[in-house]
């Protein structure tokens, strides 16, 4: 016998009603005192977290540190596009001269974008002693690279 979306739900109704009042009814008659005793967090508990958290935030750092020395270990001074010179005009903006494809361009530098704003015609000279003072990173990875040998 088929039954309609509206008597299946009435029925399904009921059920539940009367398993309801049914487990009402013996909640009534039985009366148990409630015993449950919670456990207190111990000193114990609070140092092994306590210990957990630098234990986590240890591996963060150390793992952001890899990361960031792997990144500068990782790049070569073999680079297509060099940054000659660069000057600061506010706290956003910066001036630099770009060298790509033996020519130089001087690039402004926002927040919001960059532009070209002058291609050189001569190359800029740049002093012989800026061209050879190199970052640290370079002068630490050619001091591990002359040990090495």
């Amino acid at each position: 016998m088929k039954r309609t979306f509206l008597q299946q739900l009435l029925l399904t109704g009921i059920a539940l009603g009367a398993g309801l009042v049914s487990t009402a009814r013996a909640e009534e008659s039985v009366t148990v005192p409630s015993l449950a005793v919670t456990p207190g967090v111990g000193s114990g508990d609070v140092l092994s977290i306590g210990v957990s958290m630098f234990i986590v935030l240890g591996v963060i750092i150390v793992l952001g540190w890899g990361y960031s020395r792997s990144r500068f270990l990782a790049g070569g001074t073999n680079d297509v596009i060099n940054v000659v010179a660069t000057r600061a005009l506010g706290p956003k903006e910066r001036l630099l001269v770009v060298e790509v494809a033996d020519q130089q361009l001087l690039v402004g530098m926002t927040s919001t974008g960059v532009q070209t704003l002058h291609v050189l015609d001569k190359p800029v000279c740049v002093g012989e002693t800026t061209k050879n003072a190199t970052g640290f990173a370079s002068r630490l990875r050619a001091a591990f690279r002359e040990a090495g040998k």
